[in-house]
């Protein structure tokens, strides 16, 4: 079995008894994982692919998603950010001093929501170095925890 397929094979299990799992667009081992754990589940799990040219849920806006994460529809969603800290914030903005930075990322869009109130968000990249993986990000886009009294539902 190659590193690929193994991969796959243990997300599948990671979601076992899952009822809704999100990958977006730029995912594709997780969504590997997420379309076989749908495969495997016997119809218990449910896999949303957003922004994939084969079988997207919500073709016309995402802002499906964005109500079915406020109304506690999906259970697991997988993000990864530019950088990401030990305390598991995100950095989906750019590297250097904001706003001027050297390097820019894709933008936060609806990040922080999913990743305050998704029951369980599996961080995911590719590269594990150390350009991605920091001590601690440059700009947190998503924050890996909250305040005390803040409620939180959500994180990683």
């Amino acid at each position: 079995m190659s590193h690929d397929e193994l991969l796959i094979w243990t997300i599948a299990r990671l979601l076992k008894g899952e009822r809704t799992v999100a990958v977006g667009s730029s995912s594709p081992t997780p969504a590997a994982g997420a379309l076989l754990a749908e495969a495997l589940s016997g119809g218990g799990t449910k896999a949303l692919i957003f922004r994939n040219n084969l079988n997207d849920p919500f073709p016309e806006s995402g802002s499906e998603l964005y109500d079915r994460v406020g109304q506690g529809r999906i259970d697991v969603f997988f993000l990864g950010g530019g950088q990401i800290d030990g305390e598991a914030n995100l950095n989906m903005v750019g590297v250097g001093d904001y706003p001027r930075n050297r390097v820019r990322f894709p933008g936060s869009h609806g990040t922080p929501v999913i990743y305050m109130l998704v029951p369980r968000v599996i961080l995911f990249r590719d590269e594990h170095s150390r350009r991605v993986l920091v001590p601690k990000v440059d700009f947190i886009s998503a924050p890996g925890s909250s305040p005390p009294g803040v409620f939180r539902p959500g994180g990683p």
